[in-house]
């Protein structure tokens, strides 16, 4: 068992959750997002941001009633109880797994990518590189988790004081042009609306903003930590992205992004690339790139680690699953966790699409999670002193009705094959429940 000082405090989870939402999320989704809504986009990563803030405090709530390891798992199982509630949970868990194996595997493929920007050599290596960053993850959720936590650390430093850099640099040259943000709702391929469809994808970015939720066991007074740390942490990085994305919407435009696709998931290293008086920063964002995508696959790693040793626990997935080492960190899980990331990470071709169904997965585990709360909430299941996420009984309606509009203008734009794929792949966990069961 723990003791209250290993645990973590909230500088500690804070620099967890910003490490975790500062990846792929803002040095390459942003670009997708930029191509598809042109410099809407911006209004894309703040409502994604919002969504995800609310998601994750609705997530603090119930896991400062439920203090479990497990989170996505755990809450549907505890809340509806029986075989709807063991169903129900492990659907979440189930989208949760394959979100965060896809986010593992872009995360890994483009480490490679970004490397090669600054090492040649490194073009040819693309796949060994990607196994060998989710190797090196793997490593490191191994140790006792205070101490990734602190490493985690040093690295957000190193990150946000790039950004900052960055953000100077985008703004304080002549070569920013603002008039590239006009008009603003219709230079990406998605035109008006693209904005809404873009919001899924924003929303992968904000995702480890729950990973304290997956994590409650190890944090010190968790219901105040919790929440406390989910709002500084996406307070912080939401006014990087926004500052961000502007700055490099001033340097590449849409119709950039759109005739070149090469640079379309690596948008701040073209926009650094155009600041010629500053020949050194495409590099130091090439490497902040790098460390930025290994929290996020470290991140990722824990969070499904600790879902599927939950599920595996209560005899969903084989029992092997739930081993944990001395220090109590669930090994099996995340080697598990990384064999099938490392299988995905193979084959770098299918990017685009690895992206897409993580995003769709991603939405579904929400919508279930949030049913949870609202069922938890009608049945008095969270005491009246307990923490409750702000916004009343209305606002987990208001985030359902969002998200359903935002996928929906997706689907009408012709997401079609995507979901198709996404509800093959959701109906694949299926046997897993129901033959563990008989």
């Amino acid at each position: 068992m723990q003791s209250p000082q290993s645990k973590l405090g909230i500088l500690s989870c804070t620099a967890l959750l910003v490490g975790g939402l500062i990846g792929s999320a803002i040095f390459s989704l942003s670009g997708l997002t930029m191509f598809l809504a042109g410099p809407a986009a911006i209004l894309s990563w703040v409502i994604g941001g919002l969504i995800m803030m609310a998601y994750g405090l609705f997530m603090g709530e119930l896991a400062c009633v439920f203090p479990y390891s497990g989170g996505v798992y755990m809450f549907p199982r505890l809340v509806y109880g029986g075989e709807r509630g063991r169903l129900l949970g492990w659907l979440a868990c189930w989208g949760s797994i394959l979100t965060n194996i896809s986010a593992i595997a872009f995360g890994a493929i483009y480490v490679g990518i970004y490397l090669s920007l600054v090492f040649p050599w490194a073009g040819n290596l693309q796949v060994p590189l990607a196994l060998l960053s989710i190797l090196a993850c793997l490593a490191l959720n191994l140790v006792q988790f205070s101490t990734t936590g602190k490493v985690n650390a040093v690295i957000v430093v190193v990150l946000l004081a790039t950004m900052g850099i960055y953000i100077a640099a985008a703004f304080g040259t002549h070569s920013y042009n603002a008039q590239l943000l006009r008009p603003f709702f219709t230079q990406g391929v998605g035109g008006k609306l693209g904005f809404l469809s873009s919001v899924p994808i924003a929303m992968v970015g904000y995702s480890a903003i729950v990973a304290i939720a997956f994590m409650v066991s190890e944090v010190r007074n968790p219901r105040r930590t919790v929440p406390l740390s989910m709002l500084c942490a996406v307070g912080i990085v939401m006014l990087a992205y926004v500052l961000m994305i502007v700055g490099t919407l001033g340097l590449v435009s849409a119709a950039e992004l759109a005739e070149k696709p090469d640079i379309r998931f690596i948008p701040i290293f073209a926009a650094a690339s155009k600041l010629q008086k500053l020949p050194w920063l495409p590099a130091v964002v090439s490497i902040s790139s790098v460390l930025a995508l290994l929290t996020t696959i470290l991140i990722c790693i824990s969070m499904n680690a600790r879902a599927i040793q939950a599920s595996s626990q209560d005899g969903i997935l084989p029992a092997f699953l739930a081993k944990s080492l001395r220090n109590g960190e669930p090994a099996a899980a995340a080697a598990m966790t990384c064999i099938l990331a490392a299988l995905c990470a193979c084959f770098p071709q299918f990017t685009s699409q690895i992206i897409n169904l993580g995003t769709l997965f991603n939405v579904i585990t929400i919508i279930i999670t949030i049913s949870a709360l609202i069922q938890a909430r009608r049945h008095g299941m969270i005491p009246t002193d307990a923490f409750h996420a702000p916004g009343g009984v209305h606002l987990p309606y208001i985030i359902l009705a969002i998200l359903l509009l935002c996928n929906l203008s997706g689907l009408l734009a012709g997401g079609i094959t995507i979901w198709l794929f996404t509800a093959i792949l959701m109906a694949i966990g299926l046997p897993f429940f129901y033959f563990q069961r008989t």
